[in-house]
C-alpha cells in the first residue's frame, strides 16, 4: 500500500451510480469473520473501462449494528493470478496470505486494482497539472496524465464528490474543470476578469474576480455572475449554507444555496484576510496593512470585536477545533494565535525565517518558511492557552528555500495519516514527511515541471452510509477477481470473488487511437524533427482521416509550446516538424474534433531532447 503502511485511506467518494451507466449487478455476497458479517456488492459498468461501483457493508453479528468508522482497504487481483506462493507453491494463497501480501507492499505481488488508490496532484508553473500515482511503499511513482491547462492556473478546489477539478486561470480569464476519473479537462468556462481564488459550497463553485464573483454550476456548469465589486478572498461556513468574501471595504455574507447577498456589511480597512469559525459561528477578516482584525456574527451581522494585531500578516486560517486561528506573519517573523471564543490574541510565537503559510493535520500546524527550507510545526495541544510556551520543532523539506508559495496550499495532509506533502518548487520536488520523523521519509520529481501546489485526490473506499463503504473504480480488463478486504480495527478479514463480463459488441461511433510510428530515441536540442502518427479506427483496424488534425508539442517544464496542423502523407500517416529549442522532456497530443481526439485526451506521447554537445560525446 501507499508509503507502505496499512491507513493510507482518505474518505473520498467515489463516482455517483446515477452518473454511471451500469451492467446488472453482482449478486451479493456474505462472510463472516470475528463476529463481523461482511457484505460484498458490486455494479459492473456497463463499458469496460468505465467505473465499477464496489460496496462493502459491515455488521456487528450480535447486535445486528452498522460497524461505523471503520478504514477498509480493498484489493482486486486476477483469479489466475493467484496461484502459487512466495514459496513456488501451485496452492493458491489463503484470504490472510492475499491481504499480508498486499500490506507488505510488495512489488513483485502487486493487486491488479488498488481500491484504496489516491494520486497526488501539482499545479505546475508551465500551465500544467501532473497526475502522479505517489507509489510511496514502492520506492517510485508513476505519471498518469498531464493536464495542459489554457494558461497558468492560480487556485484549484474539488468538488464535493472528488470527481471535478476546478481550475482559476487569471490571465485567460477562464476556469479550467477536469474530470478527475478519466484525467481530462472537461470543459473551459469564460469567468469574470482576473478569476484567482475559488471555494466550492453548495454544489457551485465560487470564484472571486474583478467585478465581483463568478458561480459556476458543479453539475451543470451553468454560469452566474454576481458583479458586487472587485472580490479580494473568499470564505465558506462548515454547514454548507453560507459564502463570505470581501470588497475593498466590506465583507458579504452570501446565501449559497439562493446565490445571494444577504448582506453587506462595511468595515474601518481594507479586508484582505478572511477565515470562518465554526465554534463561534463567526466570520474574521483582517486588515493585515493596518494591523485590524474584525470579528463579524453571521447571525445578527454585526461587528461583535475588532482586534488588534501585528500588521504584516499573510494568511488567517483556523485549526480543525474551528476556535483558534493562526496567522503567520513573515515582517514580524511571529505566528499569532487568535481564540474566538474570547475574540483575544492568546499566543504570539516567534517563528524565524520569515513564516508565510500555515496548513494543519489533527494534531500538528505545518508553518512554511519563505527564505529557509525547513517547515516549522507547532503542536495544536498547546495552543490556545494565553501566554503558553509552545515547543516548535522542525524538519527540513528540500535542499533550497521553500519562497513565497502562492494561493493554493502547498503544504496538505497526506491520505489518512498523521503525515503531509510539501512542495518545495526550487527542488522541482513533493516531500513527504510523517509525523514524529526527523526528515522526510520519500518525495518524488514532477518529471520536469515545477510544482507550485498540491493537492491529494482519493478514490478510495469511503462511508457513504452507516456501516457501508464504497468507491468507483474502473475495471480495464474483464475476466474473474478474487477481491480482498481488509479492516485494521475490528481486525476482519473477508474473500470474495467477482467476474467482469466483457462488453457486449455495440454499433457505437468508432473510437479513433493515435499511434506512433518509430518513433526516436532521442530528440536532439536546435535540431528538426519529424514525427510520424497513424491514426486508426480501434474497432476496425481502418486508418482514418480528417481536415482539422493539429498537434501541441509542449515543454516541461517552461512555456514552449507549439499548436499546428498536421501534414498529411502519402502512406495516410500524419507528420509533425518542430524544432525542439532546449534539452528536456517534451509531450505531443494530436488533436481532432471529426476524429473525437479533444484537446485533453490521453493519448499523448513523450520525447526526451539533449543537447547536441551530449549525443556527440556518446
Amino acid at each position: 500500500m501507499r508509503f507502505a503502511v496499512l491507513a493510507c485511506l482518505v474518505c473520498v467518494a467515489g463516482a455517483r451510480a446515477s452518473e454511471l451507466a451500469q451492467a446488472s449487478p453482482v449478486p451479493a455476497q456474505h462472510e463472516v469473520d470475528q463476529g463481523i458479517a461482511v457484505d460484498f456488492s458490486a455494479l459492473p459498468a456497463a463499458h469496460i473501462g468505465d467505473p465499477t461501483i464496489f460496496a462493502f457493508t459491515l455488521t456487528d453479528t450480535a447486535s445486528g449494528t452498522p460497524i461505523s468508522g471503520a478504514r477498509p482497504a480493498a484489493w482486486l487481483v486476477a483469479h489466475d493470478k493467484n496461484t502459487s506462493d512466495k514459496n513456488g507453491s501451485n496452492a493458491p494463497q489463503s484470504c490472510k496470505q492475499q491481504v499480508a501480501t498486499y500490506l507488505s507492499a510488495d512489488l513483485f505481488r502487486r493487486a491488479d486494482i488498488d481500491l484504496n488508490s489516491y494520486y497526488v496532484l501539482s499545479l505546475n508553473d508551465d500551465n500544467s497539472i501532473s497526475v502522479v500515482d505517489p507509489l510511496f511503499g514502492f520506492g517510485g511513482s508513476k505519471l498518469l496524465a498531464m493536464l495542459p491547462l489554457p494558461s497558468r492556473a492560480a487556485d484549484w478546489a474539488l468538488a464535493t464528490q472528488n470527481d471535478a477539478l476546478f481550475v482559476t486561470m487569471p490571465t485567460s480569464a477562464k476556469v479550467a474543470i477536469a474530470d478527475t476519473r478519466s484525467w481530462k479537462i472537461v470543459d473551459t468556462i469564460a469567468a469574470g476578469p482576473n478569476p484567482r481564488r475559488i471555494v466550492l459550497q453548495a454544489d457551485r463553485a465560487w470564484i472571486a474576480d474583478d467585478e465581483g464573483l463568478s458561480v459556476i454550476d458543479v453539475k451543470t456548469h451553468a454560469l452566474t455572475r454576481l458583479r458586487v465589486g472587485a472580490i479580494r478572498e473568499l470564505a465558506t461556513s462548515n454547514d454548507g449554507d453560507l459564502v463570505f468574501a470581501t470588497g475593498a471595504h466590506d465583507v458579504l455574507i452570501l446565501d449559497a444555496h439562493a446565490v445571494k447577498v444577504l448582506a453587506d456589511i462595511v468595515v474601518d480597512g481594507v479586508p484582505d484576510l478572511l477565515a470562518y469559525s465554526s465554534a463561534a459561528k463567526a466570520i474574521y477578516a483582517a486588515d493585515a496593512l493596518a494591523g485590524r482584525l474584525f470579528a463579524i456574527d453571521v447571525r445578527s451581522h454585526a461587528i461583535a470585536a475588532t482586534v488588534a494585531i501585528r500588521p504584516g500578516a499573510t494568511q488567517l486560517r483556523f485549526a480543525p477545533d474551528g476556535r483558534h486561528a493562526l496567522m503567520p506573519n513573515p515582517q514580524q517573523n511571529a505566528v499569532q494565535v487568535l481564540d474566538a471564543a474570547s475574540n483575544r490574541i492568546v499566543q504570539s510565537l516567534d517563528i524565524s525565517n520569515a513564516p508565510v503559510q500555515v496548513s494543519f493535520t489533527s494534531l500538528l500546524a505545518y508553518v512554511r518558511r519563505r527564505t529557509s527550507e525547513t517547515v516549522a510545526m507547532i503542536p495544536l495541544d498547546q495552543i490556545g492557552v494565553e501566554g503558553r510556551a509552545v515547543g516548535v520543532a522542525d524538519f527540513p523539506a528540500g535542499q533550497h528555500a521553500l519562497g513565497d508559495g502562492g494561493l493554493a496550499d502547498s503544504i496538505v495532509g497526506a491520505p489518512d495519516q498523521p503525515a503531509v506533502l510539501v512542495v518545495n518548487t526550487a527542488d522541482n520536488m513533493i516531500y513527504y514527511y510523517k509525523e514524529g520523523m526527523a526528515a522526510p521519509a520519500g518525495g518524488f520529481n514532477t518529471y520536469g515541471a515545477t510544482p507550485r501546489a498540491v493537492l491529494v485526490v482519493d478514490h478510495g473506499l469511503r462511508e457513504q452510509q452507516r456501516g457501508r463503504y464504497a468507491t468507483a473504480m474502473p475495471v480495464k480488463n474483464p475476466g474473474a477477481y478474487d477481491v480482498v478486504m481488509f479492516v485494521d480495527a475490528p481486525r476482519v478479514v473477508a474473500c470474495f470473488g467477482l467476474t467482469i463480463a466483457a462488453e457486449k459488441e455495440a454499433v457505437e461511433k468508432p473510437v479513433t487511437r493515435v499511434t506512433a510510428i518509430d518513433p526516436p530515441h532521442q530528440l536532439q536540442a536546435g535540431a528538426a524533427v519529424r514525427l510520424q502518427f497513424a491514426l486508426s479506427d480501434v474497432a476496425h483496424k481502418e486508418l482514418r482521416h480528417a481536415d482539422d488534425v493539429r498537434a501541441l508539442a509542449f515543454e516541461a517544464p517552461g512555456v514552449w509550446q507549439r499548436r499546428g496542423d498536421l501534414k498529411r502523407l502519402s502512406n495516410g500517416n500524419y507528420e509533425l516538424e518542430f524544432i525542439p529549442p532546449t534539452a528536456g522532456t517534451y509531450y505531443v497530443w494530436i488533436e481532432s474534433d471529426a476524429l473525437g481526439l479533444a484537446r485533453n485526451n490521453s493519448q499523448f506521447s513523450v520525447y526526451q531532447a539533449i543537447d547536441a554537445a551530449i549525443n556527440q560525446t556518446n
